[in-house]
Order: C-alpha cells, then sequence, then structure tokens
C-alpha cells in the first residue's frame, strides 16, 4: 500500500500515457517487467492506473529524491523498454510534490490527512491536471485548491484527495478518491462554476481505476 503524505516530501512523477484500448495492458505488461519497488535505488513506490475510456495510462510514482530519479535514467534496460513504449504511446511526465491532503473525516483516522493507494480498493479515481502558464498563476490557483475544503467533509461517497506542485510551474495535479463513480459526478454536478483561479487554464480529468501497486519494503 502506497501512502501520498506532504510529511513525506517525496520527488513525485504522474507519468501520463495517451494509447488506445487495446495498447492499455500491454503498456501495463511492460512496466510490471521491470521490477518491483527497489529500496536501493530510492525508488519509494510505483502505482499504475488505467483510464476507464481506454485511451491512458497513468503512473505515480514516489521517488525518495531527484538524485535517486536521475540515478536511475541510465539504467539501459529502462531505456530501451521505454522506447518500446514510445511505439504506441504519448507521454508527458509532471515532477511534482504534494502539498496538501485532505480525508473524509468519518473514516478511520481522520486527523492523519493521508490518501492511500492499493489494490485492495475498490475506488473511482480522478487525476485532473491544470497546466499553468506561469509560477505566478500556478500559486494563485494553489491558494484558491490547496486549503482544507470543508464542504468535502459532509460529501457523500468522497474519500480523500492530494494537491501537487509541479516544480516548473506548469501544472497544479489533484489526485481523488471516491467510493463510486455516481459520488463523484454529483459533487460535480453540485459544485457550481470553477473557481475564479481556474479561468483560462486548461483543466484535464482522467476518472481511472487501479492496476498495480509496488512499494519498496524499506526506504
Amino acid at each position: 500500500m502506497t501512502r501520498i503524505s506532504v510529511k513525506d516530501q517525496y520527488y513525485t512523477l504522474v507519468n501520463i500515457f495517451e494509447t488506445s484500448p487495446e495498447h492499455q495492458h500491454r503498456l501495463i505488461d511492460i512496466w510490471q517487467s521491470l521490477g518491483a519497488a527497489d529500496e536501493r535505488t530510492g525508488l519509494v513506490s510505483v502505482n499504475a492506473h488505467l483510464s476507464h475510456d481506454g485511451n491512458s495510462v497513468i503512473s505515480y510514482i514516489q521517488w525518495r529524491d531527484k538524485a535517486a530519479w536521475e540515478n536511475i535514467l541510465v539504467d539501459p534496460g529502462r531505456q530501451e523498454r521505454f522506447k518500446e513504449v514510445l511505439t504506441f504511446a504519448t507521454f508527458d511526465s509532471i515532477h511534482c510534490e504534494v502539498v496538501h491532503t485532505q480525508r473524509n473525516p468519518e473514516l478511520d483516522d481522520p486527523t492523519a490527512e493521508i490518501l492511500e493507494i492499493s489494490e485492495q480498493q475498490d475506488v473511482f479515481t480522478v487525476i485532473e491536471v491544470a497546466r499553468t502558464r506561469s509560477k505566478s498563476q500556478q500559486e494563485t490557483l494553489l491558494e484558491a485548491v490547496a486549503q482544507h475544503d470543508a464542504a468535502l467533509d459532509a460529501t457523500p461517497g468522497y474519500i480523500a484527495h492530494s494537491v501537487h506542485r509541479d516544480f516548473e510551474g506548469e501544472s497544479v495535479v489533484s489526485y481523488s478518491q471516491w467510493q463510486s463513480e455516481d459520488a463523484y459526478r454529483a459533487f460535480r454536478a453540485a459544485q457550481g462554476a470553477e473557481p475564479a483561479a481556474l479561468d483560462g487554464i486548461d483543466v484535464r480529468e482522467y476518472t481511472l481505476k487501479i492496476a498495480y501497486v509496488t512499494e519498496a519494503t524499506k526506504v
């Protein structure tokens, strides 16, 4: 099981692969063939998700720090598998850190404000990527979304969410979990207008299910 917490300060990669339904599971097979997370390399966890529409695969990867990620780039085996992936998918990587988490207070240990990812979970997962044009625009958006939202505490079906800041000032990423798609859609319908901070910002929504989780036993 993977946890997402501000306190851990992991170097996080949100890797977005755009592909086609017939290649979704091929991509998953390739990444699983690279092996489990290994504390010796600084790789903390890998969490792969399949989009419900069949057109995307998103991996949420935690590293101990940036240096650990840079060290793995010279691995020839990983480079060859990545080249193979690019023959049937496009790729975008967002390098970020967790800046906010919130958890339904009616769940166990509500004060922890930690989001957990597990293959055993039956959850509806949503990743939203807001593309910002400058660090100042990113900061304005973070001021609006990276704070406790009391309305969510009373929202039926809400489990938890986290907000991430891209290091280059080009994105804000939200990772949220819901008990069902109906719960999420009902929340969106009741929410009304988007925050003013989102005006003019391109936001892409991915609805997903967890494909697999691998986590280092010691970090």
